[in-house]
């Protein structure tokens, strides 16, 4: 009860600092605060499930190895004792990252016998991580 009462109290809070950013024409919004708000809401037009989605994509991302497991896929298919060898991980450590990446759709898998192959699902992916990496260097060199 205690936690339905701070976040309405939460949200009164920042309503009225809207109005206040508002008033002293701090944000160029030319707009009451509560159209403001209202506006920003508007930016949220994806459903729950697309934001869910966008959630594990970054999470899978948000990973040392996951990120480095996805350059040296690039363009190639590659399989997984591949990956195991070119990063130094084990078995189980390998399999566990590649399962993150293929729950998040950056990565596909074929099997071949007893070998599992993976590879980037689309370009847009491998765009997505060269025009990032490049950004870092711009951002950071």
């Amino acid at each position: 009860m205690f936690s339905i009462h701070l976040v309405k109290l939460t949200a009164t809070i920042a309503q009225v600092r809207v109005k206040r950013l508002v008033n002293l024409g701090l944000i160029d919004c030319n707009c009451t605060a509560a159209e403001r708000i209202t506006q920003l809401k508007s930016r949220l037009t994806d459903d729950d499930r697309t934001i869910r989605e966008l959630e594990t994509f970054f999470s899978a991302l948000g990973d040392t190895t996951r990120l480095k497991i996805l350059k040296i896929i690039g363009d190639e298919e590659l399989c997984s004792c591949e990956v195991m060898a070119a990063l130094g991980l084990t078995q189980p450590t390998t399999s566990h990252h590649l399962a993150i990446l293929e729950r998040a759709g950056l990565l596909s898998s074929s099997r071949s016998g007893k070998w599992v192959f993976y590879k980037i699902t689309n370009s847009n992916v491998r765009n997505l991580i060269m025009k990032a990496s490049s950004t870092v260097k711009e951002i950071h060199h």
